[in-house]
């Protein structure tokens, strides 16, 4: 009888232990995901924020378009928090 249950412990832990390890491997792969997805967005942002640069040095651009370019740039740098939303 103690053999049988000793199985029995043994194959429910090793049942919980690959389920826990299976559950790991799932979250890490997730998160490696979600941070190229972050990485690749900051990157569109800061090829954003120089577009809007070159806009505003431009001294030929509209001064509406200059005005758009500062708000954009603006609205961009706090999406990095380069800036607080509250300032």
């Amino acid at each position: 009888m103690k053999e049988e249950k000793f199985k029995k412990i043994v194959i429910g832990g090793t049942v919980a232990a690959v389920l826990l390890l299976a559950i790991l491997v799932i979250f890490l792969i997730y998160q490696l995901a979600m941070l190229s997805q972050k990485r690749s967005r900051i990157e569109e942002l800061r090829d954003e924020i120089a577009r809007y640069e070159a806009i505003i040095e431009d001294q030929n651009a509209s001064i509406e378009d200059q005005y758009t370019a500062r708000w954009w740039l603006e609205m961009r740098a706090r999406e990095l928090d380069m800036i607080l939303a509250g300032a």
